[in-house]
């Protein structure tokens, strides 16, 4: 898709209506470089109101202002700005960056089903930094920290709606089903707002990928979180796993086919010792 063809809005819920230095910072960046790119925009920054709530009326004023793209940029994301026309270029319905969450160990908000089933919801796992640097991967969803909607998606893609409601038929679109009270986005009894959207819309057949070679900052208690935290804790966790081994190894003598089964055994069970959240 042509820049010249393109009206964005930057969508930013800010409940406490504060900014971080840093992120006010980077947004003044990213204006600068958007209107030097030529990009029509218009930064949209919702305050004093749930984040569902903000994420949905966001999406309505893009359906109803003629808007092409919703980029949500969420007020403790530090992007690159030229991620805004880099996934642009990738022309998806859904495009996410891969970036840590605040607190330890930081694991990375992009998720997958390990059974390729995206509605089994219990076999996802969070990525890793060895899934990055691959180029631009499907994957079953991940936050908003970062992330390119086509508002086409919204108004165009048909399918069943993933939640139960007597108001909706198996044909709906996210616009329609918010026409019948079912909002763009839900906060879920479990789980979040933005990984449930990517649900819902996975469930109407559109496809959410993620740019691994990009990543966006986190502004948490680090103060600014960034990829060498994540791989900080995946070492420390690694060494961890290791330490364990080696204390809780087989005191069995490896000569006899007896011993060494069991020392095949209990090597394969500290490999599944993984933790998945």
């Amino acid at each position: 898709m042509d820049l010249k063809d393109v009206k964005v809005l930057i969508g930013t819920p800010n409940y406490m209506n504060m900014f971080w230095s840093e992120v006010h910072t980077n947004h003044i960046e990213c204006a600068v470089e958007w209107n030097s790119a030529g990009i029509d925009f218009n930064w949209m920054i919702i305050g004093r109101t749930f984040v569902h709530f903000a994420r949905s009326q966001a999406c309505e004023v893009a359906v109803e202002g003629g808007y092409t793209h919703i980029f949500w940029v969420d007020d403790d994301a530090i992007i690159d700005p030229s991620m805004l026309r880099r996934f642009i270029e990738h022309d998806k319905d859904i495009v996410i960056a891969p970036y840590p969450m605040r607190k330890a160990p930081h694991q990375i908000g992009v998720l997958s089903s390990e059974t390729g089933d995206f509605h089994d919801y219990k076999s996802y796992r969070n990525w890793t930094t060895k899934d990055l640097n691959r180029g631009l991967v499907e994957c079953d969803g991940g936050g908003t920290h970062a992330m390119l909607v086509k508002v086409s998606a919204l108004t165009d893609i048909f399918g069943k709606p993933a939640q139960d409601s007597n108001l909706l038929t198996d044909h709906e679109s996210m616009e329609t089903e918010a026409g019948k009270s079912c909002p763009y986005f839900v906060m879920p009894k479990q789980g979040t707002e933005d990984m449930y959207f990517c649900y819902r819309m996975k469930c109407k057949g559109a496809k959410v990928w993620c740019d691994t070679d990009v990543f966006a900052p986190h502004v948490g208690f680090a103060p600014i979180i960034g990829r060498q935290h994540t791989e900080t804790f995946e070492g420390r966790d690694a060494k961890n796993l290791e330490m364990q081994s080696l204390r809780e190894g087989p005191t069995l003598r490896p000569e006899s086919p007896e011993n060494v089964s069991e020392l095949r055994r209990n090597e394969v069970d500290s490999r599944k010792s993984t933790a998945l959240i």
